[in-house]
């Protein structure tokens, strides 16, 4: 009886807490959005600009965050370890543009949508770590 109750206990052991898989669906969620964000603005500004020099730079903004795209998919921590470093650049990037008057709304948009990808990221990466006993 005492081997069946030790059973029961380690198969319950095994599951993980909720907040480990709702707090991945928060970052994948956020970081599409993010994607999603990005396109629509330089799609909005394409009527009044130079088409190639705003394609040009929406590649560049995009392709570091794309790279993580794939790693997220497949649930490799060390893509939610780094990806936590990068959406800090893109964080610095975002204030920047929400004190300038004519992208304020946007760039107060950025800056929430950053802050809350970065808070969904460390506490998928706490909770895994902790759950899993695994390094970086």
């Amino acid at each position: 009886m005492t081997s069946d109750s030790t059973s029961n206990n380690n198969s319950a052991d095994l599951t993980p807490p909720a907040i480990i898989e709702q707090s991945r669906l928060a970052v994948v969620f956020t970081f599409y959005t993010l994607l999603c964000t990005y396109t629509i603005y330089g799609l909005w500004q394409v009527p009044g600009g130079n088409i190639p020099a705003l394609g040009f730079l929406w590649i560049l903004k995009m392709a570091p965050l794309l790279i993580f795209a794939p790693g997220l998919r497949q649930r490799h921590l060390r893509t939610f370890a780094w990806l936590s470093f990068v959406v800090l650049l893109y964080f610095v990037v975002s204030v920047q543009i929400a004190f300038v008057e004519d992208t304020r709304l946007y760039g107060i948009f950025i800056t929430l949508l950053l802050s809350v990808l970065f808070c969904a990221l460390v506490v998928y990466i706490r909770n895994f770590r902790n759950f899993y006993k695994t390094p970086l």
